[in-house]
């Protein structure tokens, strides 16, 4: 086990990742909670328990503990429709995280301070997403090319997965284009293509873009569901990675889209959207494949330290984690100045391959 106290973390806090949007559950995932489909259901992020219900038609996220004895609200139930009751005593609390009833004492004053942490929450992509700080108001959710694309014919929400793995970990392995030939040879890559290209990277409205276009001649040498064809990636900082493929075999697009959720500094919930043009595909197939290739992934990744330490050797082929974890760190620090250099330092776009 790596000792962390002998090496230099890469990022001074991980505070700043508050300031972004992150998944915390598909809409599927709540439909299925109970029978009317509202809730509760418990989730993490950033190592703070969240409880997620849909309250006066709305999905909310707010901070899963009672004021009263701390009891997960996650294990309590939407009454109404409108509120939401601890499982212990019966407190009931409205959309805004305040408390509205107390059946142990209606008549008295409820008092102030009880309530818990109501978070700004969104649903976009049949995701359900949470900003725990938006007083900067400095991000938004990340792009997917194919949602209301017409384009796509199928557009299929894959269930979410949880890895033993930091988010940022996960992320620079959807990128890594050296470890293909050796975790997924035969699946995604021919091992003979063990050196990889060295692309151009640009910094482009809080996204890192950079484009990869394999050999051709790999085609052969792979099963008909791998998604070889030229890579165009826009991955919206911190975690979200749209990787749109024009497929060799047809010249069909196809689309690749991922986030990490951070559930904390070692593990983390990932969502995937895959879509195509082929309308007749089963959802299986594609899904399978995937599958597969997390399969292949997993077990690696679960080896590295969550966090990501200054201590690690890179490469000029490690171009875009080196990048990433340039941007990380800069982010990193600037939230810790104040609003305006964070923003600074989201926004400012870096253009290379011009």
């Amino acid at each position: 086990m790596l000792n962390t106290a002998s090496v230099i973390p890469l990022e001074q806090t991980a505070n700043y990742l508050r300031h972004f949007w992150h998944p915390v559950c598909t809409l599927d995932e709540l439909k299925a909670s109970n029978d009317e489909g509202v809730g509760p259901i418990g989730r993490v992020l950033l190592d703070e328990p969240l409880v997620i219900a849909k309250l006066d038609g709305k999905i909310v996220a707010m901070g899963d503990r009672c004021a009263h004895r701390f009891a997960k609200l996650s294990g309590g139930k939407v009454i109404e429709n409108s509120r939401l009751q601890c499982p212990y005593h019966g407190w009931q609390y409205g959309s805004s995280g305040k408390c509205a009833f107390i059946p142990a004492a209606p008549n008295d004053p409820i008092p102030r301070k009880a309530m818990t942490p109501a978070y700004e929450c969104e649903v976009k992509y049949d995701i359900v997403w949470v900003r725990l700080d938006s007083s900067w108001n400095a991000t938004s959710i990340p792009y997917c090319s194919a949602w209301d694309n017409p384009d796509f014919k199928k557009v299929i929400i894959a269930e979410p997965y949880n890895w033993s793995s930091s988010a940022q970990r996960r992320w620079e392995n959807f990128t890594d284009f050296s470890h293909f030939a050796y975790v997924h040879p035969g699946t995604l890559y021919d091992p003979a293509y063990s050196e990889p290209a060295i692309v151009p990277v640009d910094r482009v409205g809080g996204e890192l873009r950079f484009f990869m276009e394999p050999g051709k001649d790999m085609l052969d040498t792979l099963p008909p569901d791998s998604p070889l064809g030229s890579w165009d990636y826009r991955a919206t900082m911190p975690f979200s990675i749209n990787l749109d493929i024009r497929l060799y075999r047809n010249g069909s697009p196809f689309l690749l889209w991922t986030t990490s959720s951070p559930t904390s500094e070692t593990t983390c919930r990932n969502f995937m959207i895959i879509a195509h043009t082929d309308d007749k595909m089963p959802d299986k197939v594609p899904l399978d494949f995937q599958k597969l290739v997390l399969a292949e992934d997993q077990p690696v990744i679960e080896t590295q330290p969550g966090p990501l330490f200054l201590d690690e050797i890179s490469l000029p082929t490690d171009k875009i984690s080196n990048q990433y974890r340039k941007w990380l760190r800069e982010l990193s620090a600037a939230a810790e100045a104040g609003e305006e250099p964070f923003k600074k330092a989201l926004l400012s776009d870096v253009i290379e391959s011009r």
